[in-house]
């Protein structure tokens, strides 16, 4: 790296070999690096994996989750908490192999089922009563049982509604014929009529082109109908459930806490890490098999005490014109905070324009996917002091030193 001040001023952006940059009104040179190292260890490909299938689950999903979080703007800030909350959610999944995930094959497009949070906020649930009654799958329909009772007051009390305009949306996963899954979304606004049908308005969103309502002996159901082609004798026990509570209050809108309940979820994490092109293992740095312990062994000696800590601290450096934030459990992390090792980090990226971010733990990689311009990743972390470096590249400004 060089540093130079020109009479002709200084010079920002890249050429072939070198990237130049402004640094406290001094000019930075760079030696442009090339194409990067792509060892395909196991671990890049766990974290793959993982960002992959929710990455998947977020795009299906868009429609809801990039505004159903309380607190969180519309968009990007939305889709960060829906990375953060399901990753720490699919990473208990995939060590405990419980099923409450499937996970996407290598270059497998498309959402796969799985107990994805899709809303949080201070409102309580909704719509304990929420099943499916009936499926036709050659119909591409599903009706299904919203509130228990018999009158609309009933029915209100049950989907949370309080107030003129309060708001409850039921929301589905339903099987493809390809083997994935799609998402719909039908939207109950409160008006206070003197009937059933003046007293909630209907639309919907999603994979979903229409929908009604209808009191029967049971309750309130919805019927919904969609335009793409369902499994080939899918049931109701193939229909996964969630209903959010939306509520303008004080200028702001509230929500309730909706997650999907999904067990016995396919590809599980086995089948789905088994299609990845994991590269060379690295004895070093665990990779490669573990192999059980002699059936005799006469002399093993005794195993020092580990030198690491279970609140190791992680220092954070950051680097570049673009943003960075980290998150442990959901929460922001600042540089010298301790971490429980174990604990997924979880990495978001917006880099400068034009720029490809970086990011490592203790020198080692950590890959980030490129979603709407914006990079996610996670790492682990280890059981000792921890070095993360992120780099969200240069458009030639003030660096990030956030």
């Amino acid at each position: 790296m060089a540093k130079s001040e020109g009479y002709f001023g200084l010079r920002r952006g890249s050429t072939k070999s070198h990237t130049f940059q402004v640094s406290d009104g001094k000019q930075i040179t760079k030696d442009r690096v090339g194409t990067p190292k792509n060892p395909r260890t196991l671990r890049q490909m766990n974290q793959r994996c993982l960002v992959a299938t929710i990455g998947s689950a977020y795009k299906a999903m868009k429609a809801i989750a990039d505004h159903s979080f309380e607190g969180k703007s519309a968009g990007m800030p939305s889709m960060r908490e829906f990375m953060a909350l399901n990753l720490a959610q699919i990473q208990a999944a995939k060590n405990s192999n419980a099923g409450f995930f499937g996970f996407n094959k290598w270059k497998e497009q498309g959402m796969v089922p799985g107990s994805y949070i899709i809303s949080n906020g201070s409102l309580y649930p909704i719509c304990p009563d929420l099943d499916v009654q009936s499926v036709s799958a050659a119909g591409k329909q599903a009706v299904i049982n919203v509130a228990a009772g018999n009158t609309v007051t009933d029915f209100a009390e049950e989907m949370g509604m309080q107030n003129f305009g309060d708001i409850a949306t039921i929301c589905f996963m339903f099987p493809l014929a390809d083997g994935k899954y799609a998402f719909g979304a039908a939207r109950f606004t409160y008006k206070q009529g003197d009937d059933l049908a003046s007293s909630f308005d209907l639309a919907v969103a999603g994979d979903v082109i229409g929908a009604s309502f209808a009191k029967t002996a049971n309750g309130l159901t919805l019927t919904i109908q969609t335009y793409q082609d369902w499994k080939n004798g899918a049931t109701a026990d193939d229909i996964y459930l969630a209903a959010i509570c939306s509520r303008y209050v004080n200028g702001t809108w509230k929500r309730s806490k909706a997650q999907f309940d999904v067990q016995g979820a396919q590809p599980t994490y086995a089948e789905a890490i088994a299609t990845y092109p994991v590269g060379e293992n690295r004895f070093l740095n665990g990779d490669g098999s573990v192999a059980s312990a002699p059936s005799e062994n006469p002399s093993t000696p005794s195993t020092p005490d580990t030198p690491g800590t279970t609140t190791p601290v992680l220092t954070i450096s950051k680097t570049g014109t673009g943003t960075s934030t980290v998150r442990v459990d959901g929460n922001p992390v600042n540089s010298g905070a301790t971490v429980e090792a174990g604990k997924t980090i979880v990495i978001h990226v917006e880099p400068a324009t034009g720029q490809v971010p970086t990011a490592t733990l203790n020198g080692q990689n950590v890959t980030l996917t490129e979603s709407d311009g914006a990079y996610d990743g996670t790492a682990t972390m280890p059981a000792a002091n921890a070095m993360l470096v992120i780099n969200s590249g240069s458009d030639g400004s003030q660096p990030d030193d956030n």
